[in-house]
């Protein structure tokens, strides 16, 4: 079978427990204990999926429990940090 748009890249940076949690299209690739190593995390892996012509997009759980989906950043420290 052949697919002409290959499907999105869903990326995950979720605070469980005690740490923040980055998957990627629900596969775990890192534990960090700071928000700013998982963001870091999530940059490279965007990045990758930019190289690989994907789309992206990412899903932030907040330690408050909340849930934003936002696109995948493109590599600029001051996106998606609130």
């Amino acid at each position: 079978m052949t697919v002409g748009l290959p499907s999105a890249v869903q990326i995950i940076m979720a605070w469980r427990v005690n740490k923040w949690i980055v998957e990627r299209n629900a596969m775990e690739v890192g534990r960090y204990a700071y928000r700013g190593h998982a963001m870091a995390r999530v940059r490279a892996l965007a990045a990758d999926a930019q190289r690989e012509g994907l789309e992206c997009y990412l899903l932030i759980r907040e330690k408050d429990g909340a849930w934003r989906e936002r696109p995948c950043p493109g590599g600029h420290a001051d996106e998606l940090d609130p």
